[in-house]
C-alpha cells in the first residue's frame, strides 16, 4: 500500500512540476515582449504599429478576427494560438496599447492633413460639407470652408478647358478627392448672375469625363420666368453624383414686393453617377 501511495505521490510531483514548467515557458514568451520607448514607436508607420500593438495578444495565444493577423504571427516560432485562452492585460499592457493607438490616429491624421486640399479629406472634420449642392457651395461658411481645397497650381489642363470660362467673370477649381487615381474637380464659373459648374475627371493631363452640374445659361437660354424654363443643379456626395434637370414655373400666387419672381418646380430629371478611379460613370 506504501508504495502505491509512494508511486501515486510522484506522478502528482512530477505532473505539478511540468504544469508549472509550462506555464512558466509561456509567462517567458509573453515577457520577452519588446516595450519600445515613444521615440521609436514615432518612426513606425500606422500598419507597422498596428502589429505592434497586437503582439501583445499574439504573444498570450490570442486569435484573432483578422485574417492577415492571423497569418502573419503565424509566421513566428512563439506563436501558439488557442481560441479558449481568456485574454488579460497588466496596466503596463493597457498603457502600452493606449499609446500605440494614440500613435495610429496621429499617423493617420497627418495622412489626411497632407491632402488637406481636397473636399472629402475637409469633410473628415467639418461633416457638414456633404452633401454639397449649389446652394451649399455657395454658402459663406462652405466657400470659406473649402477654399482650402482650391488647387490652382495642378492647372496644368487649363488650355483643355478654356472653352468652359467665362473671361473675366472668375472661376474656381476645387479637388473632390485626392485618394483616387483619377482627379475629379469641381470647376466653377460665373457666366452670368449664377455659377456654370462642371465636374472633370482628370488622369495625368487628359480629361476622360465630364459632366455639367450647374448651368447658368439654361436660364437665359429658351423660355422665360413666366413661360418656364430648364435649370440644371447637382448634389454631390463624397463618392456619387446627382444630376437634376429641373423645369420650374413662375409661382405667381406666391408673388410679393419683395419677391415678385419666385419660382416653383414641375418636374426633374435624375442623372446619377458614380466617383471611381475610371472618373465619373453614369449609373
Amino acid at each position: 500500500m506504501q508504495k502505491v501511495l509512494l508511486l501515486i505521490f510522484i506522478w502528482f510531483f512530477w505532473f505539478c512540476k511540468g504544469q508549472t514548467e509550462s506555464k512558466s515557458n509561456n509567462t517567458n514568451e509573453v515577457a520577452s515582449f519588446e516595450f519600445l520607448p515613444e521615440e521609436v514607436l514615432k518612426t513606425k508607420n500606422k500598419e507597422e504599429l498596428r502589429l505592434i500593438r497586437n503582439e501583445i495578444f499574439a504573444r498570450k495565444g490570442h486569435v484573432f478576427k483578422s485574417n492577415d493577423l492571423n497569418e502573419y504571427f503565424k509566421t513566428k516560432s512563439w506563436y501558439k494560438p488557442d481560441r479558449d485562452i481568456k485574454i488579460s492585460l497588466s496596466n503596463n499592457e493597457q498603457l502600452y496599447i493606449k499609446k500605440i493607438k494614440e500613435l495610429e490616429q496621429k499617423t493617420e491624421d497627418k495622412i489626411h492633413i497632407d491632402n488637406l486640399n481636397c473636399i472629402n479629406s475637409i469633410d473628415r472634420n467639418k461633416s457638414s460639407i456633404y452633401p454639397l449642392t449649389n446652394e451649399k457651395l455657395l454658402s459663406v461658411e462652405i466657400e470659406k470652408l473649402i477654399s482650402n481645397a482650391e488647387n490652382y497650381h495642378k492647372y496644368k489642363f487649363y488650355e483643355d478647358i478654356r472653352e468652359y470660362i467665362c473671361e473675366g467673370k472668375g472661376s474656381f477649381i476645387y479637388n473632390i478627392n485626392c485618394l483616387m487615381e483619377i482627379e475629379n474637380i469641381l470647376f466653377v464659373t460665373y457666366c452670368g448672375e449664377d455659377p456654370t459648374s462642371h465636374i472633370f475627371s482628370i488622369k495625368g493631363d487628359k480629361i476622360i469625363n465630364k459632366v455639367k452640374v450647374i448651368d447658368s445659361s439654361l436660364r437665359e437660354g429658351e423660355g422665360s420666368i413666366t413661360s418656364g424654363f430648364y435649370d440644371i443643379d447637382f448634389k454631390l456626395n463624397k463618392d456619387d453624383l446627382e444630376v437634376y434637370k429641373i423645369f420650374k414655373i413662375w409661382d405667381k400666387e406666391n408673388s410679393t414686393e419683395e419677391n415678385r419672381y419666385p419660382t416653383k418646380e414641375i418636374r426633374r430629371e435624375v442623372t446619377k453617377y458614380k466617383l471611381t478611379d475610371q472618373g465619373l460613370i453614369a449609373l
